[in-house]
């Protein structure tokens, strides 16, 4: 399976309303979920893993259009990514010794 984007909603394109959330470097993040509404809105639903409720949503005010679904796909997988890229160690290189900041 080919990880296009630095935070991949698995199964999305293909239609699906739920699956992993994976890093371009293969790793497993939690699991996402959409819940469609019947007034034409929805929500994206992050899970990190292991948890039980959702860490991050974002809502689409309108489904029918795929530019809004599309935008709220972007802003929830940028806050993953933001929050990911936060809780990771930044490594440091001092004269060839790496320490963890």
């Amino acid at each position: 399976m080919e990880l296009t984007y630095p935070i991949n909603f698995v199964g999305f394109e293909h239609g699906a309303t739920s699956g992993d959330v994976i890093t371009r470097d293969g790793e497993i993040l939690g699991s996402w979920t959409f819940i469609k509404d019947e007034e034409d809105t929805g929500e994206f639903q992050f899970f990190a893993d292991g948890e039980t409720e959702p860490m991050f949503t974002e809502g689409v005010a309108f489904l029918s259009s795929g530019l809004r679904v599309g935008m709220a796909l972007s802003t929830i997988c940028r806050t993953i990514r933001d929050w990911h890229d936060e809780s990771e160690p930044v490594e440091k290189v001092y004269g060839g010794l790496v320490n963890s900041a």
